[in-house]
């Protein structure tokens, strides 16, 4: 109770832990892997989109609009729209903003 109190974690989290060091050793005490699909996307791709929405945004305007869009972005970087619109709210990029 005390370990959880000062960790701010709950009994059950502290309970795994030791349960997993038991079994495994210090090896036990990593992160299981999280459910899900894994990334598709590298770190490599994310910083290839971000330089090109920003050297684009900078010096480029898209054919026919005043401004680049998540789509248009999209087209031009080769990833969908859905992905750099993510990349675009998880780096806080507001390219259209002076």
């Amino acid at each position: 109770m005390e370990i959880s109190r000062r960790l701010r974690v709950t009994p059950d989290t502290v309970r795994t832990w030791r349960r997993r060091f038991l079994d495994q050793g210090p090896d036990g005490l990593r992160d299981d892997p999280r459910p899900g699909a894994p990334r598709k996307i590298t770190d490599a791709g994310v910083e290839r989109v971000i330089v090109k929405m920003l050297v684009r945004t900078l010096k480029e305007t898209p054919t026919n609009a005043t401004r680049w869009s998540t789509r248009s972005m999209a087209a031009a970087t080769g990833m969908s729209q859905s992905t750099v619109s993510r990349i675009r709210r998880g780096f806080a990029l507001t390219p259209h903003r002076s």
